[in-house]
């Protein structure tokens, strides 16, 4: 993966969540795609997901929890996470972690 990303937009304004240990930034594609590019601080944190969404880490790790019942499952740097439409899920962490979240 590469550390730039080329031609995209970049919304302003970023978009901070739980207490501001969790944020992001909104980039466009040129074809219209959205996608953010956060930060997880230290933490553990609750999200209710509209569409589905797609997770990779580019940095660190985290623990993430769905109501399917398996529990914690560990993401580490390079895997990805799916989140289903309409779902409540959690998120904790014990180090700075980074991310890119696709709105599918």
């Amino acid at each position: 993966m590469s550390d730039f990303i080329n031609s995209v937009d970049v919304k302003v304004r970023v978009n901070i969540f739980c207490d501001g240990k969790v944020q992001s930034r909104t980039l466009r594609y040129p074809d219209g795609t959205m996608k953010t590019l956060g930060v997880y601080l230290p933490g553990e944190f609750e999200f209710h997901s509209d569409g589905p969404e797609s997770v990779v880490m580019t940095a660190g790790e985290v623990e993430v929890n769905f109501p399917d019942g398996k529990g914690w499952q560990k993401i580490k740097t390079g895997e990805r996470y799916e989140v289903p439409a309409n779902t409540v899920f959690q998120v904790r962490c014990s180090v700075i972690s980074e991310y890119i979240c696709d709105f599918l």
